[in-house]
């Protein structure tokens, strides 16, 4: 299928389950007059899933806002006549086109809409994506630039067509793209992944938690937009475009980092992620492979036992069979963290372990099997046996 640049990452956006529960990452498509960033959103309509087109310029803030009427004493806002065009379908687009058009008053009253789904006090179904279409300031008469607010709401994705794929194109036709599936359940799981590599990114660099939107010509990192990237990135694992242990990430995965936090950040935070030399945490768990815990970096051990710990707690709530083994190579790495000195990289891991009673379920289990001691043994080695031992009251209180 021949797309243009950028295309591939707006259907991505489109079937990400977003932070607040909606379905969509808000995106905005940036490029010059022409490249076809209208059609191809308008072609993504089907039936039961409608594309409603506003352009900014022709529309005042009460089309977002609602209108304020009086009645009975108190002040009521009429939601315009577009916000009902999804009520049947319960799902579609809200495509805001020519944004850069968009004078102050308007940005102001559309903030609401992008990031919540609503319009005045009426919500829009959790199904309806947000997406706009912007060409730069400088490219069109009389535009106005995107206030950081508005900026920070969005997932900002360049948007052009490549000579080479617009002419197989115009040979073989344009393309009418399908969105990718993305089960709920599933991207949940994996986001807690994401969340754990973020998180010990920014401990290594907290100043790239947040940007100044100065400092970046559209996205800028904030809290909100590193949400949106992680969401983003468990997205593009579930579809097999994300980094992983002997496997590079696509230009699709860093661009939508990119696109989300900016280049400064994405590019320090990509090459974290290069940087990382970790097993995966299902293989190591079930005996496929192993790792020296002794030659990781603390921030490897931190993200490692973390992604050890969620994996542990979902086969306790799935009741594997493959429990008990999987908490005994645990512990086992464990112990060998714990006399290397860095008890302090797995603690909030042994947190986890502690509020999730897999230990206590471990118990029971090994009760069952006849292999009582053999956890006793290891248990004991852990919690009394190195320096961690002065943690199992922190431990207790979870």
């Amino acid at each position: 299928m021949v797309l243009p640049k950028g295309a591939e990452e707006l259907l991505i956006a489109l079937q990400t389950p977003a932070p607040k529960g909606h379905l969509g990452i808000p995106a905005l498509l940036w490029g010059a007059p022409g490249e076809g960033k209208s059609s191809f959103v308008e072609s993504l309509a089907r039936d039961g899933f409608p594309v409603v087109t506003l352009i900014a310029s022709i529309h005042d803030p009460t089309d977002f806002s609602g209108m304020p009427m009086h009645e009975n004493g108190r002040m009521r806002f009429l939601p315009p006549e577009w916000s009902f065009a999804f009520d049947e379908a319960q799902q579609g687009i809200l495509f805001l086109d020519e944004l850069t058009t968009a004078p102050p008053s308007v940005q102001a009253a559309l903030l609401r809409v992008i990031l919540e789904r609503k319009v005045g006090f009426r919500a829009l179904p959790p199904g309806v994506r947000v997406v706009a279409a912007a060409n730069p300031p400088d490219m069109i008469s009389g535009g106005w630039e995107l206030s950081p607010p508005l900026r920070n709401r969005f997932l900002h994705i360049r948007w052009e067509w490549e000579e080479r794929a617009y002419m197989e194109a115009l040979r073989e036709g344009f393309s009418r793209p399908d969105l990718p599936t993305i089960d709920p359940t599933v991207h949940r799981e994996c986001v807690g992944y994401w969340k754990l590599l973020v998180e010990a990114f920014l401990r290594r660099s907290p100043n790239l938690l947040r940007a100044s939107a100065s400092d970046e010509d559209r996205a800028f990192a904030s809290p909100r937009t590193w949400e949106f990237a992680v969401h983003l990135m468990a997205s593009c694992d579930l579809l097999g475009k994300a980094p992983k242990p002997g496997k590079e990430g696509t230009v699709v995965f860093a661009n939508l980092v990119e696109g989300c936090v900016g280049r400064g950040a994405a590019v320090a935070f990509l090459g974290f992620v290069k940087n990382l030399h970790l097993p995966d945490p299902d293989d190591l768990l079930e005996g496929r492979t192993r790792v020296d815990v002794t030659r990781l970096r603390d921030d490897e051990l931190y993200v490692l036992f973390s992604a050890l710990g969620a994996s542990l707690l979902r086969r306790t709530s799935e009741q594997r069979a493959d429990f008990l083994g999987a908490v005994e190579i645990f512990l086992e790495l464990a112990r060998r963290v714990c006399e290397s000195g860095r008890v302090d990289t797995i603690f909030i891991a042994m947190k986890q372990i502690a509020r999730g009673q897999v230990l206590h379920r471990a118990v029971t289990k090994a009760q069952e099997v006849g292999r009582l001691k053999e956890l006793q043994r290891l248990m004991s080695q852990v919690f009394e046996e190195t320096p961690l031992r002065s943690f199992v009251k922190q431990l207790a209180k979870g």
